[in-house]
């Protein structure tokens, strides 16, 4: 690389500290001009787009790095969370799938890869992921979370509770606590256990009283 696109860099990357995203990526599209090939400048564009939520720009770019440089676990792994951003399941699986197939070591390619599976309607396959994660990860809350979501979609209303039990035992502040507390309270009541279900629905309304569908439940049970 020359030295006027050194300099270019230099201020893509200026911008970038700065925070001003949209005029970092026109700098390194304007190097990428110039050097159409270059891995790092794709990736860099790639990592930006994906923050500016410009994602079918993102997804543009990891392609082209795997054009280049085929089957790289960690740009397939950007490539199927971008793909699943997009809510582009079904491809997020193929993509996701190829870097468990070639046997590396990227255990949350299988919180992805259920999530994908449970946007697909495919329940048993995407319980199957969140199994997989938490053999590496067992004390992944995202993972229980996602897999007591699951589990309750699919009918498997004891293990859910587990699932939604282990992740509340294990953090009173994570992003999915109040969100577990209601999905809790409706897998007791399809568990027919109404007492239970109340005393989490109340408790994700202590936490959050703008939560509209635990005060609903609540009071759905209450007049029972």
């Amino acid at each position: 690389m020359n030295q006027y696109l050194d300099k270019r860099l230099e201020k893509a990357y200026d911008l970038l500290l700065e925070g001003n995203l949209k005029e970092s990526a026109d700098q390194f599209e304007n190097n990428l001009k110039e050097d159409s090939n270059n891995i790092h400048l794709l990736m860099e564009l790639a990592n930006i787009y994906y923050i500016l939520g410009e994602m079918g720009k993102s997804i543009s770019c990891y392609k082209r790095v795997l054009d280049i440089k085929p089957n790289s676990p960690y740009v397939l792994y950007r490539l199927g969370v971008a793909l699943y951003r997009s809510t582009l399941f079904t491809e997020a699986t193929e993509v996701l799938n190829k870097i468990i197939q070639s046997g590396k070591y990227l255990p949350m390619t299988y919180l992805w890869l259920g999530l994908s599976y449970y946007h697909l309607g495919k329940e048993e396959q995407s319980i199957e992921s969140y199994r997989k994660l938490l053999e590496y990860c067992p004390e992944t809350q995202m993972a229980n979370y996602y897999m007591g979501v699951a589990l309750k979609s699919a009918g498997k209303y004891d293990e859910a509770i587990d699932h939604f039990e282990k992740l509340l035992s294990s953090c009173s502040t994570c992003d999915q606590h109040i969100s577990a507390l209601y999905h809790l309270g409706r897998t007791y009541m399809k568990n027919f256990n109404y007492e239970k279900a109340k005393v989490h629905f109340k408790r994700a309304m202590e936490l959050d009283p703008e939560n509209k569908n635990a005060s609903e439940m609540y009071e759905f049970l209450m007049d029972l």
